[in-house]
């Protein structure tokens, strides 16, 4: 028994030619610009890991102590629903703690809280914060209202990221309960990404929030002694939609540890937040508020 040659080729089939010296020069200028684009998407910044108010943020950064400071201006309304904006000293001192697992915890002034690393695309952000209450004398508006008190609220969001794009799920409720503002859900969208070789950040974020009747009737219910006072309407809203809000960011960097920092945000009030007479009457159903910073990594 013949046994055929598995390396022969069968007769009237030619093998493969050589490359002459131009299909080589071709196939090697090839290569180098695929290597090239596979080093630059590599070295491509991810937007998300940059933003200092992401889940995200600081996963890139080794493990250890890490911090950031800055200073500016920021404008927003003097209450919910105000038709005055007020503009005040915007402060930013923050030591971030990263574990090697890629947790990370931080504190700030009035804020403290940990964001833990569920994988790559998942993270979970939850920490206390002082919440400033409000006065009669924060406003024309307020004269004769009930001042709420300063609370501690907690925030608990998971987020989720699709490439530059990320969905989250936030609940917010008054921890110690000093202001009676129970219970705030927000669910939203942000998308991220670098322009202008890298050195500018721009963000966009759509959330859609609600809150219980302890909420609701704390920050834009009238009691009747309030309605008598201030001659508004008596009124009582119950759980529901609040308020949508759109917000745009953009940081421009100047070096990898200075840049400057600035965002506006639009927020929309809904169903009986809107018709509160704090907002009806006196107030607006859109508001607005601004912030540019100045900030330093180090």
């Amino acid at each position: 028994m013949q046994v055929q040659d598995s390396g022969s080729l069968k007769p009237g089939l030619k093998g493969p030619e050589p490359m002459n010296a131009h299909q080589s020069i071709i196939l090697l200028i090839a290569s180098l610009g695929l290597s090239h684009i596979s080093i630059a998407t590599a070295q491509q910044p991810d937007p998300l890991v940059q933003n200092p108010f992401s889940p995200w943020y600081a996963l890139d950064k080794p493990a250890g102590w890490h911090f950031d400071a800055g200073i500016g201006v920021e404008s927003e309304p003097g209450y919910a629903g105000s038709s005055t904006n007020e503009t005040e000293v915007d402060v930013l001192a923050r030591a971030i703690y990263r574990t090697e697992s890629g947790h990370r915890y931080f504190l700030t002034l009035g804020e403290a809280g940990a964001l833990f690393n569920l994988g790559p695309d998942t993270q979970l952000a939850a920490f206390i914060e002082f919440e400033e209450g409000r006065e009669a004398d924060d406003d024309p508006a307020l004269v004769g209202m009930t001042d709420i008190d300063s609370t501690i609220e907690g925030q608990f969001t998971l987020a989720r990221r699709f490439g530059n794009a990320s969905i989250f799920a936030t609940l917010q409720p008054d921890i110690t309960g000093d202001a009676n503002k129970g219970l705030v859900w927000f669910v939203g969208a942000g998308y991220e990404r670098f322009v202008a070789d890298n050195r500018l950040r721009l963000s966009t974020r759509f959330d859609l929030s609600g809150a219980d009747s302890e909420y609701m009737r704390t920050e834009f219910g009238v009691t009747p002694a309030e309605a008598a006072r201030t001659g508004y309407a008596a009124f009582t809203p119950g759980s529901g939609l609040k308020s949508a809000t759109l917000g745009l960011g953009a940081e421009y960097y100047f070096s990898d540890r200075l840049s400057l920092l600035g965002s506006v945000e639009i927020e929309h009030y809904l169903d009986d937040a809107a018709d509160s007479p704090l907002v009806d009457s006196i107030g607006s159903s859109t508001t607005h508020e601004a912030s540019l910073l100045l900030r330093w990594q180090f």
